[in-house]
């Protein structure tokens, strides 16, 4: 007999308001320690601890409390089972952001700066990684593309699914104010559609994860004014075009290069 629990849009919104309040409070600290409208390392670092640390066990909670499903079939799986979709995911954007920005640079389109000894860029990109992985790739993948879309799935067809999830991180997006405005909200639908196909054709969250690891470490890596051992001569169209428009617009074909199999977008998968 199936074990009694919330109705979907419950359990959806429940989520979906932790989550909100998580990111309210990060910004709330980031606020309390950097300063105001100026971008501070140690207030990055504490935000990015404090969001790993809370949405981890708010997931797993939930899905044991409201859910009452098991925790593998959101399909953040082991490292092990993981990691070659982690780099697939992480490939199928940095193969044609890397491939448009070599065809820019070499039309003489943009150029890029390299202000930093090969050490100190080592250590940036490392310390970035981190930070991205912590405050965003894993809790925005584990809510979105592992929570939200398992629970979608149960009752929507997979299309449906991945369609909704985005609309919800648009929705999210708009909430914790990062969506201001049109051509934002318009940049957040599209990265929730493309990682969600991602997390459908690979079956696995940790693809998510890679492609949105991958994503914002080139984006602030280029944007971020704390960053600047990379710099281009041209940032808005190297933030808009080659490391957003290009590789989004081929991550899918990209990835179809490591992974064959076809989904069926119209199964419904209940647990």
């Amino acid at each position: 007999m199936d074990i009694q629990r919330l109705s979907l849009i419950w359990r959806i919104l429940i989520v979906f308001l932790a989550a909100s309040i998580i990111w309210w409070v990060s910004g709330d600290v980031n606020s309390w320690v950097g300063a105001e409208g100026e971008y501070d390392r140690t207030a990055h670092i504490i935000s990015a601890l404090l969001i790993f640390s809370l949405v981890l066990p708010m997931v797993i909670v939930a899905r044991k409390y409201l859910d009452k499903r098991s925790w593998m079939s959101l399909r953040l799986t082991s490292f092990k089972e993981g990691w070659k979709p982690f780099v697939f995911g992480g490939i199928s954007y940095l193969v044609p952001a890397l491939l448009g920005m070599i065809i820019f640079v070499i039309f003489g389109w943009t150029n890029i700066n390299v202000q930093a000894s090969f050490g100190e860029l080592l250590v940036a990109v490392i310390v970035l990684l981190f930070l991205v992985f912590m405050f965003e790739a894993l809790p925005e993948e584990l809510i979105f593309r592992g929570y939200f879309y398992r629970n979608l799935n149960n009752a929507l067809s997979k299309w449906k699914a991945v369609l909704t999830q985005s609309g919800l991180f648009v929705l999210f997006a708009l909430i914790i104010g990062a969506a201001p405005s049109v051509d934002r909200i318009v940049f957040f639908l599209a990265i929730g559609i493309v990682i969600g196909m991602i997390r459908v054709i690979t079956e696995n969250v940790w693809s998510a994860v890679g492609f949105h690891l991958a994503f914002q470490t080139m984006q602030q890596m280029f944007g971020n004014p704390y960053n600047q051992e990379l710099t281009s001569t041209t940032p808005a169209l190297m933030e808009i075009v080659i490391l957003g428009i290009i590789p989004f617009s081929l991550a899918i074909v990209t990835l179809k290069l490591f992974v064959k199999k076809e989904p069926d977008w119209k199964e419904i998968n209940p647990e």
